[in-house]
């Protein structure tokens, strides 16, 4: 809504589909809705507004569709091309309290990552926390590790970096191993010692076990580390980091280095996701094949189950799932198959390796009240035949 015409729509569109298609989603599901067709929208489908925002002349355009989107509760992003302190003149007053974005000081790159990134999560595509985990050799880079921490921190990430984020009395190597696994993406510190470490050794063997997506960024005169699957390769150049100075443990890159990082990460999570949720999907329709239980894979990325006379739902989930996991997933599917009839059971199939026992312990008490259950996918086999 707002200036539709705006040069940058036609872009976010064109990304945002491209994610769709990552994500392995029929485009079909989606309808693109401005004030031309806005009597197709209805509050009871999901929908995200991107509000583009400009001076008006007498009034704001598309107000009287902002007001109602807002009593509907549907997410909404204003999005603005002046500075911050200028925002309540380029927005409509009902959403002149929300967090907008503006592209000043953004490339236009990185302004339609942060845009597409907010729609995928309004729509329970992308995790809402965007989980980083930063692997590096101590005596290698400890630097720019805690450089890559502090920026992705200050840009909306939840980053893990082994001497900041585990409290003390935590188990040091299980909870290390929980956080990657929970993670979107690894950032992997491609320095000259690198694999001279157990540790650093068995957190590539980790990511690459788990499929998650690896950027690798390579330092200067040093060759890209073989093995790592799914990985994208950032080199670095001298000139990237402060004084040329990458040789010294205590390294630091430069500012505009740090933003390309963070463009390049945020643009290997919705990949990485994907390609974690297909494996988890492909080996629970071999195990379902192998029992002879019927197993449809919808167009939703969920697994329609016939087992026993009963049909049940399968929600293949990244990382740990947690209660509000569940309440979505039972919202969400009962939602899409209310014309169906009622099912019968929701699950959610999740990968339980290096999840810690207490949390696995916990998903445990969890079945015990809630109506959707969790499944882990090495019992799924058994599960299917009992």
């Amino acid at each position: 809504m707002g200036a539709i015409d705006h040069r940058l729509l036609p872009k976010i569109k064109d990304v945002f589909f491209k994610r769709i298609d990552d994500l392995g989603i029929d485009r079909a599901f989606f309808k693109i809705i401005d004030r031309y067709n806005f009597e197709s929208y209805t509050d009871a489908n999901p929908a995200f507004c991107i509000y583009m925002g400009q001076r008006p002349n007498t009034s704001f355009l598309d107000e009287d569709i902002v007001n109602k989107l807002v009593k509907d509760a549907t997410l909404l992003l204003p999005i603005i091309d002046e500075d911050y302190r200028e925002f309540n003149n380029l927005v409509p007053k009902a959403i002149q309290k929300y967090n907008g974005l503006s592209y000043i000081g953004l490339t236009q790159e990185a302004l339609i990552e942060k845009v597409v990134s907010n729609t995928l999560e309004a729509f329970n595509l992308l995790k809402s926390k965007r989980r980083v985990f930063i692997s590096y050799k101590r005596d290698d880079s400890s630097g720019v590790a805690i450089q890559l921490y502090e920026y992705l921190e200050q840009h909306n990430f939840d980053v893990f970096l082994d001497t900041h984020s585990i409290r003390k009395s935590e188990p040091f190597q299980d909870e290390l191993w929980q956080r990657m696994i929970d993670s979107d993406v690894v950032v992997l510190l491609s320095t000259e010692n690198y694999l001279e470490s157990e540790w650093t050794q068995q957190e590539l063997s980790n990511a690459n076990l788990a499929s998650i997506g690896l950027v690798q960024i390579v330092w200067p005169e040093f060759i890209v580390i073989k093995g790592a699957q799914l990985s994208e390769v950032f080199q670095l150049e001298a000139s990237n980091f402060i004084n040329d100075n990458f040789r010294n443990v205590n390294a630091k890159l430069n500012e505009d280095c740090l933003l390309k990082i963070v463009q390049f990460t945020e643009a290997l999570r919705a990949r990485t996701l994907a390609s974690r949720q297909d494996k988890l999907i492909s080996t629970f329709m071999h195990y379902a094949e192998k029992s002879n239980v019927t197993a449809t894979l919808s167009s939703h990325k969920f697994i329609e189950l016939e087992k026993d006379g009963k049909k049940s739902i399968v929600v293949p989930a990244i990382g740990m799932p947690k209660a509000l996991n569940c309440e979505e997933s039972e919202s969400l599917i009962q939602k899409i198959y209310e014309e169906k009839g009622t099912l019968d059971k929701i699950f959610i199939l999740y990968d339980e390796i290096h999840i810690r026992d207490i949390w696995l312990r916990h998903l445990n008490w969890l079945n015990k009240y809630l109506p959707v259950k969790t499944k882990e996918i090495g019992k799924v086999s058994e599960w299917l035949v009992s």
